[in-house]
């Protein structure tokens, strides 16, 4: 693999820890909202929504480990 490749990969595997950090903060704030909610099931869809975004951070965490690992068998 080239240099210019592994940069590649080291970049998109980046990018996909930072949106998965993001995700994990949003997830964090929906539940904080579920703790403090405005009316009446709030609390239950909040803890939903945090859930499914919980599991798009661990997709993108897997995607970026999938990267590397591609770019370390090359």
């Amino acid at each position: 693999m080239s240099k210019i490749e592994e940069a590649q990969a080291a970049i998109k595997a980046a990018n996909l820890r930072i949106l998965a950090a993001g995700q994990r903060a949003l997830a964090e704030a929906h539940r904080r909202q579920a703790s403090h909610p405005a009316y009446p099931g709030q609390d239950m869809i909040c803890v939903g929504k945090a859930d499914q975004i919980d599991a798009f951070a661990a997709r993108s965490e897997a995607q970026a480990d999938l990267v590397e690992a591609e770019a370390e068998a090359i």
